[in-house]
Order: structure tokens, then sequence, then C-alpha cells
């Protein structure tokens, strides 16, 4: 009897190390038992041969203690080997596994794998189902109590596949619009938890599987919606396109004023209506623009009077597009003063004085007008006006001129005096009737409704012939009577006019002189003033 266990063949390992006698072991004990058991195989139908070997597949592990003796060499141990039909399966699926010594199947082999244990067939197989994910290895072991592992191989039992479904709140959103993600599974429509990956951010979802998130910039944006895998279960990906579109941001436009002057500059303010920040904005008027620059602000001014629109645009950006603002602006035109200058401020009455008109702060002409007694008179180009005054007596002038898109004039007056006498008829007493060839005496009172005494001659006429005159020089509101007594003689009978004038003033009244007509032919200067008579 050897004293120790044979070597090993080198790459394996012997079941048992130790010096401990093992008559099952013991290579002469074994010797008998094979002819024993070849004796009686002899003698019961001949000797059988084992099943056929061809599988390659293998696996490193401690060698069983099977021995081949040649009758003459010590016996060697064969190494057993464990291999599969595949050792990566999905759950539910079956892998058969194939034990062998050398070069022969091994029947009644144990081979353990995720808590199940069976026995090989006579082939060396067996068939093991696996229902659960994970990672496994398969054992061979010794058919004894301590279960020693004499082969193994590791293999892997894939997760279940489950697919996601999603559901967003829009397709469609702007930016700074929350968009709302919901994930379940497919399988059991229950919500799961998860995350959405989208242009490098990613976010998770509540305990309701709902992610919400917003963009802050316009564009086509894919969303992959995942959740991670578990032990027992891998999640398929799913990828949903979203459009997002710039939000609208009101453009606010705000004036310094709404009420300006012509040539006086006003501040045009741009801001964003959402956030108050200053917008660098295009500020269009009057078709012309200017860009107000990153504090949103630039003054305008105008060159006419008027009320203007004042509009503000702004290009988009890749967040927000821009809606245009407007204020209204009311141009007042510039006030200039005129300044209306008269060549002399006491003039005798009948003679000529010139009006100028200018500007009063620079002193140019301006045509306008000039308001005498409630009339307006044109100026010429230069901005004068000549008149004759005939009546005494304290007159006043204002200037004007017609307001421009730019200019609007403030009027000037002055005053000046017209000295003279001005005699006017206050009372007249005259005969209706007179005989011919008879006489007749009128009365008059002339007063001096002037501001200077002066002489003037007073007459009286009947029709156009002058009959009588008379010379009166009276005070500034000094009155006085005057008579006249002339003859007929020479006027033919007939209705006529008398009068009494003195200087612009006249008084008149009508006069019948009786008598034969046919006696005597008119003179050519009393029928002039001959009034119609009937027969």
């Amino acid at each position: 009897m050897p004293s120790e266990a044979p070597c090993p063949v080198p790459g394996s390992a012997p079941v048992r190390a130790d010096e401990r006698y093992r008559p099952l072991r013991d290579p002469q004990v074994i010797i008998l038992v094979l002819i024993v058991l070849g004796t009686f195989a002899v003698m019961v139908g001949g000797l059988g041969t084992g099943p056929p070997f061809g599988d390659d597949n293998s696996s490193d592990g401690p060698v069983f203690p099977f021995y081949d003796y040649d009758g003459q060499e010590q016996p060697e141990p064969e190494e057993v080997t464990l291999s599969a039909d595949r050792t990566v399966v999905d759950p539910g699926g079956s892998i058969e596994f194939t034990v062998r010594a050398g070069d022969r199947a091994v029947a009644n082999a144990t081979v353990q794998v995720a808590g199940q244990s069976v026995e090989t067939n006579r082939n060396g197989t067996a068939t093991v189902r696996f229902e659960t994910p994970g990672e496994y290895t398969a054992r061979v072991v010794e058919p004894e109590a301590d279960n020693d592992t004499v082969a193994r191989l590791p293999l892997r039992v894939r997760r279940f596949t489950v697919d996601l479904s999603t559901s967003a709140s829009a397709r469609t959103v702007v930016t700074g619009e929350s968009l709302r993600v919901q994930i379940t599974r497919v399988d059991t429509d229950e919500p799961v938890t998860g995350r959405v990956v989208v242009d490098g951010r990613t976010v998770r979802t509540n305990e309701s599987g709902v992610a919400t998130l917003s963009f802050d910039t316009a564009g086509g944006y894919e969303l992959r919606v995942e959740k991670e895998r578990t032990d027992t279960e891998r999640f398929t990906a799913v990828r949903i396109p979203v459009s997002v579109e710039r939000r609208t941001v009101d453009l606010n436009l705000t004036l310094s004023s709404d009420r300006t002057s012509v040539d006086d500059l006003v501040t045009v303010v741009v801001t964003r209506a959402d956030t108050g920040e200053p917008v660098n904005a295009s500020v269009a008027v009057d078709n012309r623009s200017a860009w107000t620059g990153p504090d949103g602000t630039v003054p305008v001014e105008f060159d006419e009077s008027g009320t203007y629109t004042v509009s503000a645009s702004a290009p988009r950006t890749d967040a927000v597009r821009f809606a245009d603002g407007t204020a209204s602006l009311h141009v007042r035109p510039r006030l200039v003063g005129l300044d209306l200058a008269v060549s002399r401020t006491t003039v005798p009455a009948g003679e000529r004085v010139t009006f100028t008109v200018t500007r009063a702060t620079t002193g140019e002409p301006v045509a306008g007008t000039v308001e005498l007694f409630g009339t307006r008179y044109l100026t010429d180009e230069d901005g004068q006006l000549r008149i004759r005054f005939q009546v005494p007596g304290d007159v006043s002038a204002v200037a004007r001129a017609p307001e421009t898109p730019r200019e609007r004039f403030l009027s000037d007056r002055t005053n000046l005096t017209v000295v003279g006498a001005d005699y006017a008829v206050t009372g007249f007493d005259a005969p209706a009737t007179a005989a011919h060839n008879g006489t007749v005496t009128v009365a008059a009172t002339v007063t001096n409704e002037g501001n200077a005494r002066e002489p003037e001659t007073v007459t009286y006429r009947i029709g156009d012939a002058v009959l009588a005159s008379r010379t009166v020089d009276l005070d500034p509101n000094g009155s006085t009577r005057v008579e006249f007594t002339v003859e007929l003689s020479d006027l033919p009978p007939g209705e006529y006019v008398q009068t009494v004038a003195v200087g612009r003033d006249a008084a008149e009244t009508a006069i019948t002189v009786t008598g034969n007509e046919s006696a005597t032919r008119p003179p050519e200067a009393w029928g002039k003033r001959m009034l119609e008579t009937s027969n």
C-alpha cells in the first residue's frame, strides 16, 4: 500500500491533500475492486464501453479522483471538467451542463447552481432552468458529505427587459415654460422613478414618476427618458422630440417727457416688460432710427412740431422675441417773440408812418401782419408796413406772424398818437322848403373832436353848388354854431339835397324849392344833385 496519494496531473489539484488514510483512494484497493468488477462483467455478458464524448467546453478546477491503471505504472488522477451549452441565458431559459472525467462522461455527478442541485444522467449531462437574473457559479461537488467542489463554471442570467412609456404635457413649448414628463412601465402602466436627459442636463422625476423641466433657448430637442436597472430588470430608454419656441416679451418704451418743444432733447428708455432690464433696441420716429445701446436709452430731438409715435423694436434672442413698444410724443413749436417798431410815435394827421416787424431775439425781419383798428395789414418780406393816418387820436398796433412747423410767434404791441384837428357837424338846422327867388337860413353846430387846434372851413351847398362858407378855429373839444343865409334866385324849383360840411364830416337833408319850373332853365350844377320829382 502506498504511503501517500499519487501525484496529481499538472494544472489540477487532488481532492484531499492531507495524509489521512482513505481506503477508497488507495490505488491497490481500487485495482482490486476494478478486477472484481471486470471479472463479473465478463462473466455476465462481456466488458461494456462508456458513452462517446465530444464537447470541448471545459473549466479549470480540482481533479476528481479517477485513476487509470496499465498494470505496471502508478495510477494518475483524471481531471473533472464542467461545461455548458451556453453561459448567458434570459430569465426562464435553461442551461445544459456536462461533466467529464478526462474524455469520459461522468454519470450521477452532482451539479449545484442557483440554489438547485441536480445529478447528471448516463451521458454526463444535467439541465437547469433559471428564473432569476443574476451572476451565478455552477459547481460539481464530491458525492460525499463535505461537498467539496471539484469543478466550477461561471454563468449569467440576463435581467428582465422592461419597456418604458412616457407622456409629455406638450410637444411644443416656449422658453421658460414648464414641461412635465410622466414615466410609466408598459407592462403594468404603473409610474416609476427615472430621469430625463436633454442637452447635457439630467432631470430626475419625483416619487410619482414626473419630471419637470424648462428650456432657456429655443430649438428642437430630444428628451431621453431613462431608468436605472435593478438587480432583476433593465429598462429600455424612450426618446421624445420637443420643439421649443421663443416666448414673446413686450418692450416697455418710456419718455422723459411726453411733451417737448422743437430742438429740445427727450430721452427714450427701452426695457423688458417682464424683468425691467434695459434692452439694446432700435428706436424709430419720423422715418429716423437710432440704437439705444446696452443701457436701453437714447436721446431724440425734433425739427418740427406735431404729434409723433415713437416705437422701439429689438432683435430676437435665443430665448425670446420682442413685441414692439410705442409711445406718443407731442412736440410744440418753439416760442419766438416779435418786436413791433414804428418810425415815430407822434404823427400829424395825414402823414405816413412805417411799422417794422422783427424777431425779438435776433432782430431778423419777419413777414407778418400789423393790426390797426381791428384790421390786419400784411407787411412786405422785410416786415415793413407804410400807412397814412387821417384821423387824429391814439392808435394801438399789434404785430403777428403765422405759425410755422418749427415756430410759434408771440405778438407784440405798440402805440402812437395821430395829432390834428378833427371837426364834425354835431347839429344841422335847415328848412325843408324854400321859395324860388327867396332866401334860406341854415345853422350847424361844429365841434373840434381832434387833439389839436387847427382852422377848418365850413361850407353850405345845395346839390353840388357851394352857396356859402366860413372858417372856424377851435380848441380840441370846442364847439361853435355856424349860420348861413343864402338867396335862391338862381335855383329853379325842385327837390334838392342841402349839405353842411366841415373837414371829413358832413350833414345833409332834403329841401324843396317851390315856384314856376318853366320860368328859367336850371344851371348844370343844380341838376347834378336835383332829386327826381313826380308830376
